[in-house]
């Protein structure tokens, strides 16, 4: 049986998260034992080298996963939309949920909080029923964890982008692959980074790319989860996102 580990970091100036630190960035690894030591290391030179700043504080938590509790999902089909600039943002969501069941008002409310966002660490829970957040962790927020790529990902799948624009979508991808797996009905993300302004949408089983979603140099982003807290149990779905280890694009 094969030894499998989960390599976790998370990094931040001025402290940790929970002590009031800038979140700079995070990275997340499912791999065998012979990959350790070099995730390890590329965790590292991440939170050292990102336009966000030089980390001072750096979380590195590697932890044995049992083979046999892996669960393996399909990854997200993905598409790309035109959008000129922020102002036309709410227009293309408008026109990508064309649904009765998500109020417009509702999606435009998940969009503002998250290109403005510069508190919660992870993922808000929002009920589509209510539109109130039901997650109970404030500033940390969700955090998906536990997951990666199976195989090589698709060079052609991915696209041909600059390396760390080319791994930041192949990890959104297999994010919100989990994400969707759980039973999410959508979820809405913008990066924080503020040089990279491209987030996604996924949504019925799509995972689609919507450039400028944000104005460039805006140091927020944030993550949301719409669901039907009549349809989940709460506290099942925040430990399948937490703690479910999954493997993305295996049998």
């Amino acid at each position: 049986m094969n030894k499998w580990y989960s390599v976790r970091m998370r990094s931040s100036i001025g402290g940790p998260h929970e002590d009031g630190g800038m979140h700079i960035s995070g990275a997340e690894r499912l791999i065998g034992e012979e990959k350790i030591k070099k995730s390890a290391l590329e965790m590292i030179q991440r939170a050292t080298n990102h336009t966000r700043g030089q980390a001072d504080f750096i979380s590195l938590k590697i932890e044995a996963i049992q083979e046999n509790d892996i669960h393996y999902i399909p990854a997200l089909p993905v598409n790309e939309v035109k959008n000129k600039s922020p102002h036309t943002t709410k227009q293309v969501l408008k026109e990508l949920v064309n649904s009765g069941t998500i109020r417009p008002n509702l999606l435009f409310s998940l969009y503002d909080w998250i290109i403005q966002d510069d508190v919660t660490r992870g993922a808000i829970i929002v009920d589509i029923n209510s539109g109130k957040r039901l997650d109970p962790f404030k500033n940390r927020g969700v955090r998906v964890s536990h997951f990666d790529w199976d195989t090589q990902v698709d060079e052609n799948e991915l696209g041909e982008q600059q390396v760390t624009h080319h791994e930041r979508r192949a990890e959104a991808i297999a994010l919100a692959s989990k994400v969707a797996a759980a039973g999410t009905i959508l979820e809405l993300c913008c990066s924080d980074d503020p040089e990279y302004t491209t987030g996604y949408l996924s949504y019925q089983h799509t995972f689609i790319r919507i450039p400028h979603m944000k104005k460039i140099n805006s140091p927020y982003g944030g993550r949301v989860f719409l669901i039907d807290s009549n349809t989940i149990n709460l506290d099942d779905y925040i430990h399948y996102l937490e703690k479910t280890p999954v493997l993305i694009g295996g049998n």
